[in-house]
């Protein structure tokens, strides 16, 4: 029988937390009664939409990128209090991971949008907390941006894309780190890379940008981290033959 715990020590195997230091919780952030998991919902971020949508599927269990603990002690009052009270109400369990998520070679974010872009001879890239948790590397053939857009699913115009087209027009080398990663422009300038692709865009570093002739590619921190939470769903589908749902309520950032 598959439970919150046996799935939980299944991820745990999977994404092996214990070596990243992080400042989320990486495990089960809310219990359910141990109950057997029939069927999973997944999203980026454990909101009180996401929920709602996991409990009409009836799902036992909630998996994310983004969980409800960051590193300090909070008060169980206001929107915490109202997602905590729902969960426990309907039994939903709760299980995130964060930067195992981002970094992981196989099903993470980075790797994910790396695999999507056909990039070889990949190496650890972009350095947080501590941890090398995005990827850099080569495609066989040079890329126009509209290819890059074209393989990521991106499309053209939409207002949470931001492009920083000062570089190179034939891209060869490409950087990615998922999400908030915005600073690691510094680490793919220093590493000579024709594309730096994260979420998260930054307004001062677009003259960094223009004049290191470096291309930026801000793709939006919530679409940067559907790549590794819709891998995992897939692995776990097939893995533990478990119907799983995801939730898809994008930020617009």
């Amino acid at each position: 029988m598959n439970t919150i715990n046996t799935i939980n020590k299944y991820l745990k195997n999977l994404l092996d937390p214990d070596t990243m230091q992080d400042i989320a919780i990486n495990g089960i952030q809310v219990e359910n009664d141990g109950c057997s998991i029939r069927r999973i919902a997944f999203a980026v971020d454990a909101s009180y939409a996401s929920m709602e949508k996991a409990i009409k599927e009836k799902c036992e269990l909630l998996i994310t990128h983004h969980g409800l603990y960051w590193g300090k002690v909070t008060p169980v009052v206001g929107v915490k209090m109202k997602r905590l009270k729902l969960m426990l109400t309907n039994n939903l369990g709760l299980i995130s991971y964060h930067l195992p998520l981002d970094a992981h070679s196989e099903y993470g974010n980075n790797a994910q949008i790396m695999k999507k872009l056909g990039i070889t001879d990949i190496q650890p890239f972009g350095k947080y907390k501590g941890n090398l948790i995005g990827y850099k590397g080569t495609v066989s053939a040079p890329l126009k941006i509209e290819q890059i857009f074209d393989k990521m699913g991106i499309i053209p115009g939409n207002s949470n894309v931001n492009y920083l087209g000062f570089g190179h027009k034939e891209i060869k080398s490409i950087a990615v780190v998922s999400g908030g990663a915005a600073s690691s422009l510094f680490d793919a300038i220093e590493n000579k890379v024709d594309l730096f692709i994260t979420g998260d865009s930054s307004h001062e570093l677009y003259h960094e940008a223009l004049e290191n002739r470096i291309n930026a590619l801000f793709a939006g921190h919530y679409f940067t981290e559907t790549f590794g939470i819709k891998a995992l769903q897939r692995k776990i589908e097939e893995d533990l033959k478990i119907d799983t749902v995801f939730c898809d309520f994008p930020t617009g950032l």
